[in-house]
């Protein structure tokens, strides 16, 4: 095919001026980063946090540089390189990660493990594990690990989740009666500074108490067997009652992961228990945040026939609760709003 020389120089010329439109436009985000990068390490934490979200879709390209940044950088700048790092990719990231989950930042530490579950690093799942089981370590560390595992879905920790789940303070003995001698003696009691790692447990549990495997699910004292989600609700289902969880926040994201557990479990037996514990919840928890959540619970699960009469029963009855926001709950669940 015969081209004339006219049209070869306007194809020349175009492809010139993509090209110089392309190198302009590398050059600029270039710079851009750069900038970006210097003000990620400033001690305005407002400038900082504005380079962190210009930085996010940039991770992969400079995850060198961030990997960088969280082995030889300042609390504050490791801190800022784990969290973009959750955005890269690669073994060299995850391995950076790995390592940082001993940094003697506390901050560093929680920023890695949520990074690495970010990331789907299932290979990090046995270190993450250690993190939340540390009595030593800080409890918002802890609770970001187990978030991790349960992000992970790494079952083969669901025991270990499970046992920060049962691992609760003794409910505090009633209250003395008013002008006894008790009364005057009677200590408040310790704050329950563990609260949210058995919140962030109770929700990692249900995922990995129903994605599971079945296999090999029989306990090690003997007992009848049981598959993973059985025993798991059995566990929650201890969370969500008053007599054994002094926490009514815990009872609440208890109320919450029981109905997350039935959402994902095929097992109608399942369903039946969750449905009877959060009717009980609902019917007899003193704190109306919790009854509120056993409501909006027994909302959302598909109930088998035995048990669809138990949750009818109990969401009829919580419709003239003493409390407002229990009755709208009620309301809501029976008429499917």
């Amino acid at each position: 095919m015969h081209v004339n020389r006219r049209t070869v120089t306007l194809v020349v010329v175009v492809i010139a001026v993509i090209a110089g439109v392309y190198a302009i436009t590398w050059w600029q985000r270039t710079r851009e980063t750069e900038r970006l990068l210097t003000d990620l390490q400033v001690a305005d934490h407002g400038v900082a946090t504005k380079a962190m979200e210009g930085l996010r879709d940039r991770a992969s390209a400079i995850s060198d540089r961030l990997v960088r940044l969280l082995r030889e950088g300042g609390d504050q700048q490791r801190w800022r390189a784990a969290v973009l790092l959750g955005d890269a990719g690669g073994a060299r990231v995850r391995d950076a990660l790995v390592e940082a989950l001993n940094d003697p930042s506390a901050d560093v530490r929680l920023a890695a493990a949520l990074s690495l579950g970010r990331l789907g690093a299932r290979g990090a799942a046995d270190r993450i594990a250690m993190l939340a089981a540390d009595a030593d370590e800080e409890i918002v560390v802890r609770a970001g690990a187990v978030r991790t595992l349960g992000r992970l879905r790494a079952s083969e920790h669901l025991d270990d989740v499970r046992k920060i789940v049962a691992d609760r303070p003794e409910p505090p003995p009633p209250p003395p009666e008013e002008g006894g001698e008790e009364a005057a003696d009677a200590e408040e009691p310790p704050p329950d500074d563990t609260a949210p790692l058995r919140r962030a447990a109770v929700h990692a549990a249900a995922v990995l108490g129903a994605t599971a495997d079945v296999s090999g699910a029989a306990e090690a004292d003997g007992e009848e067997a049981a598959g993973p989600a059985a025993r798991t609700a059995a566990v929650l289902i201890a969370s969500s009652v008053a007599a054994n969880e002094p926490n009514a926040t815990v009872r609440l994201s208890a109320c919450y992961a029981l109905a997350d557990l039935a959402a994902l479990s095929p097992d109608p037996e399942i369903r039946l228990q969750v449905v009877r514990a959060l009717a009980g919840a609902l019917q007899s928890d003193e704190v109306a945040d919790v009854r509120i959540a056993a409501a909006h619970s027994l909302r959302i699960i598909e109930a088998p026939p035995d048990a669809a009469e138990i949750a009818r029963r109990a969401l009829d009855e919580a419709r003239f609760d003493d409390h407002y926001w229990v009755r709208e709950a009620a309301m809501e669940a029976t008429q499917g709003g």
